[in-house]
């Protein structure tokens, strides 16, 4: 696995783990509705990097 392989899988992860932390955050009365949507915005923002980094050819 080579150093951008590595990297678009650890954006991706980390998308993973931003998303639910928005929606929690909303539950638990830390941030508002639109907090909340910004988090999870950002969390699927980060994924979708990694994942076009994943799957973009080389040449």
């Amino acid at each position: 696995m080579n150093f951008r392989q590595s990297l678009a899988r650890s954006l991706q992860f980390l998308g993973l783990m931003i998303l639910p932390f928005g929606i929690v955050s909303e539950l638990e009365g830390a941030v508002t509705l639109g907090v909340s949507m910004l988090i999870a915005t950002l969390g699927g923002a980060i994924f979708y990097v990694g994942y076009l980094l994943q799957h973009r050819h080389a040449g």
